[in-house]
């Protein structure tokens, strides 16, 4: 697994070979084309984290309950490639990406023009994952935005009630907001009234025993891809840093997500446990 403290090393292959190439792609009939971008868009896990905390951060006051917007989230994940490849890639990407998140600058001091970058997400197949400690109000604004924005989208094509989206399917939270005697009971009371409509819902541990990830993603990272190890049987006889931390957390505050030797049950499935890491590039 890679090192969250810094970047993760990887073996140096030298190879002359040239870049594989399909020049007679153009010529495929256009339904072909189309099918091979739509299946080149593979699930992602999408990090979202707060801006920092400052009583000048003009972000601070976006968070109001009464704002019509979503709360203000950074990430440093890339956008699908397909966007910006071709006009032809980018219509293909958008039946997938329904979901366009304003995102908050990292750096309030550039101008207006690049504070507007956004998030395109698939919500049938990409995982949101919250770092840090983020408030319920917070989070049940941001589940509730996406629901929002989904069934609007649901009524504007005439789709029915039951084939609608109306949530997103898969996220994962930090266990940082639940890292306390009562969390499981917050749990269970925030999942019945937020994540009711979510398949699958992951809690997420950090580098230390019992404890969330961090804030914000380790500084070397400058975006990327976001990964999920999931926890899955380990802890028992398996050694390594990430199955001592999952045994750390199933001893540790994990004993209370239990029920009947199983994870507790939020939204329709039974939760995942789950570590986040970082890779840099595509």
């Amino acid at each position: 697994m890679a090192d969250a403290t810094g970047p993760p090393q990887r073996p140096i292959a030298f190879t002359t070979s040239t870049p594989p190439s399909f020049p007679s792609f153009p010529l495929l009939p256009t339904e072909i084309r189309l099918s091979i971008w739509t299946l080149s868009l593979l699930p992602r896990a999408l990090e979202l984290h707060s801006p920092r905390a400052h009583y000048a951060n003009p972000h601070n006051t976006s968070a109001a309950p009464h704002s019509l917007g979503p709360p203000p989230f950074q990430s440093r994940c890339y956008n699908p490639a397909a966007l910006s490849t071709s006009l032809e890639a980018r219509t293909a990407a958008l039946e997938i990406y329904t979901i366009a998140l304003p995102l908050a600058s990292e750096t309030h001091h550039r101008p207006p023009s690049d504070q507007r970058r956004v998030l395109y997400i698939a919500p049938d197949r990409d995982t949101v994952v919250l770092l840090g400690y983020e408030p319920a109000i917070k989070v049940t604004r941001l589940v509730g935005w996406f629901r929002d924005h989904l069934l609007a989208q649901a009524g504007a094509s005439e789709c029915t009630a039951a084939s609608a989206v109306t949530g997103l399917r898969s996220i994962g939270v930090s266990a940082a907001q639940f890292a306390n005697s009562q969390g499981a009971q917050m749990l269970k009371f925030i999942g019945r009234d937020v994540f009711h409509d979510v398949d699958q819902f992951t809690l997420v541990i950090g580098p230390m025993p019992g404890c969330g990830t961090e804030q914000k993603p380790p500084e070397w990272w400058d975006g990327g891809r976001c990964l999920l190890h999931e926890f899955e049987g380990e802890g028992k006889g398996e050694g390594g840093e990430e199955a001592e931390k999952y045994r750390g957390f199933q001893a540790g505050v994990g004993r209370q997500f239990r029920e009947r030797d199983k994870w507790m049950v939020v939204g329709r499935n039974r939760m995942r446990i789950a570590s986040v890491y970082f890779e840099n590039g595509w």
